[in-house]
């Protein structure tokens, strides 16, 4: 194996912000704030959802919905459908254009 082309990884504490639930491994991230966990100086990260909160492993619907963000998307989505309601009809495209030109100029002849 070559040396020197790996990361170097080092001693995390993983914490879930809305469970409080902490997380010890090894990684190759870092952080500004570090926890002595046995002795050991652990880089702390800071994660929204882990296996502590996530509803597949919790099997409950509990969730740290910040700012309401799913009635808000709902509610661009009502004033975009709304909009477009509004608007005038699409144009006619070249072929349907044609096909009525040649209509025009049929009847005329005849007449």
């Amino acid at each position: 194996m070559k040396t020197e082309i790996h990361p170097k990884s080092h001693p995390v504490v993983f914490i879930d912000d809305t469970s409080g639930a902490e997380f010890i491994a090894m990684s190759t991230l870092t952080s500004e704030e570090t926890k002595k966990i046995n002795g050991v100086d652990h880089y702390i990260i800071k994660v929204e959802t882990s296996s502590a909160t996530h509803p597949f492993y919790t099997g409950t619907q509990k969730s740290a919905n910040k700012g309401n963000q799913v009635a808000k998307y709902l509610e661009k989505v009502k004033k975009a459908q709304a909009a477009n309601k509004t608007t005038k009809q699409p144009e006619k495209n070249e072929g349907e254009k044609n096909e009525e030109q040649a209509k025009d100029k049929s009847t005329k002849k005849t007449s």
